[in-house]
């Protein structure tokens, strides 16, 4: 674990959703915290540079498994129809690397580092690719 570990202790105390505290071991104690520090940060990420999880996608409809609500009008309908359209030919139209770097990032939600020793490069590069690639499919859809 990096950073300042806690000292230790006679007992390790968890709280638990429902307010309800929870003797654990030390281990399991650490654990707990570090995963709650990476979803906090994870959502503050998320709510800076704006990403999407599939699930959110299927919301707004760019999926063609997500039915078109009753409550949307046919305009809206073709809409929806047109841009999914133009997202798969741009996507299909990017070289595989950017494909699967793009994958990586926003389907399978893993992190620019962890992007970065897939690919075997710096963080720095990966930023800069899936910038690239993301400017590159605004111009495709634009285009088409």
């Amino acid at each position: 674990m990096r950073g300042k570990k806690p000292k230790e202790r006679e007992k390790y105390v968890i709280r638990l959703g429902d307010g309800t505290l929870v003797e654990v071991s030390r281990e399991i104690y650490l654990e707990w915290y570090r995963s709650e520090r990476r979803e906090r940060y994870q959502k503050e990420r998320d709510r800076k540079y704006g990403l999407c999880s599939i699930d959110k996608l299927h919301e707004k409809g760019y999926f063609p498994e997500q039915s078109i609500c009753a409550s949307d009008t046919t305009q809206e309908a073709v809409l929806k129809n047109d841009y999914q359209q133009k997202l798969e030919n741009a996507l299909k139209n990017l070289p595989e690397q950017d494909t699967r770097l793009l994958k990586l990032l926003y389907f399978e939600e893993i992190t620019v580092k962890k992007a970065a020793d897939i690919f075997n490069c710096s963080r720095k590069t990966i930023q800069n690719r899936r910038k690239q690639t993301l400017e590159k499919i605004r111009k495709m859809m634009e285009e088409m």
